[in-house]
C-alpha cells in the first residue's frame, strides 16, 4: 500500500496522469485537492520519502510549541509545500493534531476569525502571489503575525506560512522575531534515495546513487527535477531490456554490459536530454516514411492505447498533414512492420506498445514539436479532436472505444498539454483542447479537473493563475473564460479567493450563456467562503449597473444569492442567505440600497420568468415564516420599484404584482389567512408609494441601512 501511495504521489508532483484511469485520476485529485484536512494515508506517505534538511528537526521542535507560526519564504519548485507537509505530517504523527490548508480569503488583510476555532490543530498558508492588476497581501501581514501567534495559542494550534523571498520582503515589516526557521536546501542524491527505496525497496539504490554519470544528473538539481530522474530510473528497470535504436547498439556495447545495468544508466542519461542523438539518428535513416514518423509520433502521444487504435489514428494523421493513404487491404505497412521500425515490443496480451525505453515517448513529442514548426497547429488541432466523438468513422475500426478509453486517452493528452504549455509559458496545446472538448461534458470535466489541479501545483501553479486572468478576459473563443469560471468556483476560489474574484470579473463581460451558467455555479461557490462576501457581493452590485456589460452576468449572479438558502441550527426552514444576521461582530451583511439594486436589476423583464418568481417565493416566505424579517423585506422590494425612469418603474410594479399573486392568489381555495394579509400589505404599501400625497413609509425594526426606506 505504501508503494502504491509514493507512486500516486511521485505522479502528483510531476503532474503525470497520463497512465491513469478516470477513476483513478479522479482518487488522486481528490486527495491533491483535499481543503479541509490532509488524510493520515497522505501524511503517512510524505513522511515515508521526505528527506530531512539541515535544521529541519530545529524547526519542527518550533512548531509544536502551541501558537508557533513558520514562515517559509522560498521560490515555488523549490520543496516548500513539501517540507510544509512533512512539518504537519510529524506534527500529526507525534501529537494527534488535525492538520489541512488554510483559505487566505477574500481581502487584502489576513482576518483573524479565518482562524477556526477547534483545538490542537496545525494549518498551511499559501499566500497568493502578488498580480499587476491587484495586490492580494497586505504590507502588514509581517505585524499581524504577533495577533495570530496568541489567538493560535490560546487554541494550542500551529500555523505554517508559504511566501516567496521577494513577497516576504514587502510584507515581513513588524514579523515577530524567530518566525523564520534556518532550513538548508534538500540534498539531492538524498531525495532520490528516499522516493526510490520507498517505491522500489528491492532496488540497489546505492549502485544507482553511486554511479558518476547519475550523480552528474542529481547534482545541484531542485526536488522536482530529482523526482523526474527517480522516476526514469524506476521506468528503466521496470523494463526486461533496454532497447536502442538499432543504428546505435554495437555488439561490444552488449558484451561488456552482462547484466544490464550500464544500458539502463545510459537510457535514464539520454532521457534527461530527451533522447535527441537517438532520435536525430533514427529520423535520418534511409527510406523513413512519413507513415513510419506518424505512427512513432501517435504511439507516443497514446500510450497505454491499443495498437490497432495507434495505428489507424496515425492514417488519420497523415490525412491533416495532407498525404492521405489507405488501410485497407495490405498495400499499406501493417502493425507489425511498424511496431518493428519504431523499435518497440508488442504486448500481446494488452495489444499495446512499449517502447523499453524510459521518457522515450516525452522525447518523441519533444522532438517534433522542435523540427516540425510549420504543422505545430495542424498536430494541435488533431490532438485535442483525438479524445473526442465526433468522428464517427473511429468505431468502425474499433467497436471497442469506450468512455475509459476516451478518458485515458484525455488524460493523457491534457497533462501532456499542461506540462508543455507550462514548461516552455505557451499556452497554444491547452487552448486547442479547452475549445474543442467545449461541447463535451465528459471532456469537459476531465479539462477542469486537470486545470483547477495544475492551478495548485507548487511548480505549474503561477503560469495557471496567469492564465486564467488571460482566459477570463477573451471574448473570441467562449470556452476559455467558462473553464476560467468552472475553475475559480472549485478549490483555487477557496484557497485564492482574491485573485477568483478578479477573473470572475473579467468573464461576467461575456455573453454567452455558457459563461453566465457557470458564473452562477461560481457565485455560489466563493459565497460559501465569509471573508469574501463583502467583496463578491460588492461586484455583483457593480455588474448591475445600467452602464455596464455585465447587466446580465450581473443578474444571474444576484439571482444566484437572492435563491440562495441555509438552514440555521435548531430550525427547520431554510433562510435566504442574503436576509441572515451575522452570527460575527464583523460578518458581512449586504445593506438595504444593495440588495434594491439587486433586486431591480431581478425584476427588470427578460425572457427568464423564473428565477425572479423563485427568488420573490424564498423571500417572502421568509417574511411570512419570520415576521421580523418583513419590514426589511418589503423595504427593498419598495425601494427596487424606485426607478427614475417613469416607464421602467411602471414595468417593475407590474412584475412585481404579478409575482407576489403568484406567490398567494386571492381569492383562491384554501388561502392561507396570513399570507393574504401580508400580501395586501406589501401592495398596499407599493400603491402608497405611487401617490406623492402618501408620507413615505418608515418600517419597523430592520437591522439592515435603511437610509432611502
Amino acid at each position: 500500500m505504501l508503494r502504491a501511495a509514493v507512486a500516486e504521489l511521485r505522479q502528483e508532483a510531476l503532474f503525470n496522469f497520463g497512465e491513469m484511469t478516470a477513476v483513478k485520476l479522479t482518487a488522486v485529485l481528490g486527495q491533491l485537492l483535499e481543503h479541509s484536512e490532509l488524510p493520515r494515508r497522505y501524511l503517512e506517505t510524505v513522511r515515508a520519502v521526505f528527506a530531512e534538511p539541515v535544521g529541519y528537526r530545529t524547526a519542527y521542535k518550533a512548531l509544536e510549541e502551541p501558537g508557533a507560526v513558520l514562515v517559509l519564504p522560498r521560490e515555488p519548485g523549490a520543496g516548500r509545500t513539501f517540507t510544509a507537509h512533512a512539518l504537519l505530517a510529524d506534527l500529526h504523527l507525534r501529537t494527534g493534531a488535525r492538520v489541512g490548508p488554510l483559505s487566505f480569503g477574500g481581502t487584502a488583510r489576513f482576518p483573524l476569525r479565518l482562524l477556526p476555532r477547534e483545538q490542537n490543530a496545525g494549518y498551511l498558508l499559501d499566500l497568493p502571489a502578488d498580480e499587476d492588476e491587484t495586490v492580494a497581501v497586505s504590507s502588514d501581514f509581517g505585524a499581524l503575525l504577533h495577533d495570530v501567534q496568541q489567538t493560535l495559542k490560546n487554541r494550542s494550534s500551529r500555523l505554517i506560512v508559504l511566501t516567496t523571498p521577494e513577497q516576504w520582503q514587502r510584507i515581513r515589516g513588524g514579523a515577530p522575531e524567530g518566525v523564520v526557521p534556518q532550513l538548508g536546501k534538500p540534498d539531492p542524491v538524498e531525495v532520490a534515495r528516499t522516493w526510490l527505496s520507498a517505491e522500489a525497496p528491492e532496488l540497489d539504490t546505492t549502485r544507482w546513487l553511486t554511479d558518476g554519470r547519475i550523480l552528474e544528473l542529481l547534482a545541484g538539481q531542485p526536488p522536482s527535477d530529482v523526482l523526474h530522474t527517480v522516476g526514469l530510473i524506476l521506468k528503466s528497470e521496470q523494463t526486461k531490456q533496454i532497447h536502442w535504436t538499432k543504428e546505435s547498439v554495437t555488439q561490444e556495447q552488449v558484451e561488456a554490459d552482462p547484466d544490464g545495468f550500464n544500458a539502463r544508466v545510459l537510457s535514464v542519461v539520454e532521457a534527461r536530454t530527451d533522447w535527441r542523438e537517438e532520435l536525430l539518428k533514427w529520423h535520418k535513416k534511409p527510406g523513413r516514411t512519413d507513415f513510419q514518423r506518424n505512427f512513432l509520433l501517435v504511439a507516443a502521444l497514446f500510450r497505454s492505447a491499443t495498437v490497432a487504435h495507434v495505428y489507424v489514428k496515425a492514417a488519420d494523421l497523415c490525412g491533416h498533414f495532407k498525404t492521405p493513404l489507405s488501410l485497407k487491404g495490405q498495400v499499406s505497412p501493417g502493425v507489425v512492420e511498424l511496431v518493428d521500425e519504431i523499435d518497440a515490443d508488442l504486448d500481446p496480451a494488452n495489444d499495446t506498445l512499449d517502447f523499453g525505453r524510459p521518457g522515450w515517448d516525452d522525447a518523441v513529442l519533444s522532438y517534433f514539436w522542435i523540427d516540425r514548426p510549420a504543422v505545430r497547429k495542424t498536430f494541435l488541432a488533431w490532438m485535442a479532436e483525438a479524445p473526442t466523438t465526433k468522428k464517427k468513422k473511429t468505431n468502425e475500426f474499433l467497436e471497442s472505444f469506450t468512455t475509459d478509453d476516451r478518458l485515458l486517452l484525455a488524460n493523457r493528452v491534457g497533462t501532456f498539454a499542461v506540462r508543455w504549455a507550462t514548461r516552455h509559458r505557451k499556452p497554444d496545446p491547452l487552448e486547442k483542447i479547452i475549445s474543442a472538448w467545449h461541447g463535451d461534458p465528459v471532456l469537459w470535466k476531465t479539462a477542469t479537473e486537470l486545470i483547477s489541479a495544475a492551478s495548485l501545483h507548487p511548480t505549474m501553479g503561477r503560469f495557471i493563475h496567469e492564465l486564467l486572468l488571460r482566459w477570463s478576459k477573451n471574448r473570441e473563443d467562449a470556452a476559455l473564460p467558462r473553464l476560467a469560471v468552472d475553475v475559480c468556483a472549485g478549490e483555487f476560489g477557496r484557497l485564492y479567493t482574491t485573485k477568483a474574484l478578479l477573473r470572475l470579473g473579467y468573464a461576467a463581460g461575456s455573453e454567452d450563456s455558457g459563461v453566465q451558467k457557470s458564473l452562477h455555479s461560481a457565485v455560489r461557490a466563493i459565497w460559501s467562503n465569509p471573508t469574501a462576501r463583502k467583496a463578491l457581493f460588492n461586484s455583483i452590485i457593480d455588474w448591475c449597473a445600467s452602464d455596464t456589460n455585465r447587466l446580465a452576468s450581473g443578474r444571474r449572479s444576484f439571482a444566484a444569492l437572492a435563491t440562495l438558502t441555509a438552514g440555521r441550527e435548531g430550525e427547520a426552514d431554510p433562510e435566504p442567505v442574503l436576509l441572515q444576521e451575522g452570527s460575527e461582530e464583523d460578518e458581512f451583511q449586504p445593506a438595504l440600497k444593495d440588495l434594491a439594486v439587486g433586486w431591480q436589476t431581478l425584476l427588470t423583464p427578460t425572457d427568464d420568468d423564473t428565477v425572479p418568481a423563485e427568488a420573490l417565493r424564498l423571500w417572502m416566505d421568509a417574511a411570512h415564516q419570520r415576521p421580523n424579517l418583513s419590514p426589511l423585506v418589503f423595504s427593498v422590494l419598495r425601494e427596487a420599484l424606485d426607478a427614475p425612469d417613469p416607464d421602467l418603474a411602471r414595468r417593475l410594479r407590474n412584475r412585481l404584482n404579478d409575482l407576489l399573486y403568484a406567490w398567494q392568489p386571492y381569492p383562491a381555495p384554501n388561502a392561507d389567512a396570513t399570507r393574504v394579509r401580508l400580501r395586501h400589505e406589501l401592495a398596499d404599501l407599493l400603491a402608497h408609494d405611487r401617490s406623492r400625497a402618501v408620507a413615505k413609509y418608515h418600517p419597523r425594526v430592520v437591522g439592515r441601512s435603511t437610509e432611502t426606506a
